[in-house]
């Protein structure tokens, strides 16, 4: 399935849960990935968002969503194969939207900054790094800002993600442009 589809798809569930809940409600960005499986759980908007709660965002996100579960084995050897996110982490790094360390870590419980979840986000859209102009982060901020990403985002450069950042990240990746035919 191709992201033009799962994003026309995404799209119009979207628009259909936003003429529910009303356009203009507070929450309702929220709910619309809550709806979608993209965001879980009843943690506060202002509470900072790990590597791994990303990795299972993005990861719900894509077409891959369903294979996350009961993955396994863990890649990296501070995320044990049991862990509620080992799957999607696995899943994200496979895939080149993520990475880990060079010592061999993921850092699961690492607050995810601004930029590396751009810089994942623009992966998973088809933006290779190597085609942005500019040196990280700056040319990953600007290529996310210009594609509409950043849209309704209080985090600055250097700023830990909130889930009320990632909320409105990933509701902004839905309606993004992909540079290619990616997470498919």
């Amino acid at each position: 399935m191709t992201i033009k589809r799962i994003t026309s798809a995404v799209l119009a569930l979207c628009l259909a849960l936003s003429l529910c809940v009303g356009a203009q409600a507070a929450g309702s960005r929220q709910e619309a990935l809550q709806a979608l499986g993209i965001l879980s759980g009843d943690d506060s908007l202002s509470s900072t968002v790990t590597r791994a709660q990303f990795a299972q965002m993005l990861t719900a996100a894509s077409p891959y969503k369903d294979a996350a579960e009961g993955y396994g084995a863990s890649l990296f050897k501070d995320l044990r194969g049991d862990h509620q996110a080992s799957g999607y982490v696995r899943i994200a790094v496979e895939q080149g939207w993520m990475s880990g360390y060079a010592d061999g870590t993921f850092r699961p419980d690492q607050a995810i900054s601004l930029e590396e979840g751009c810089a994942a986000l623009l992966k998973a859209l088809g933006y290779d790094p190597s085609a942005l102009k500019g040196a990280y982060p700056a040319a990953q901020l600007a290529k996310a800002s210009s594609i509409g990403l950043l849209d309704q985002v209080s985090a600055a450069q250097g700023a830990r993600l909130t889930r009320q950042d990632c909320v409105n990240l990933f509701y902004n990746l839905l309606t993004a442009k992909p540079l290619t035919e990616p997470i498919s």
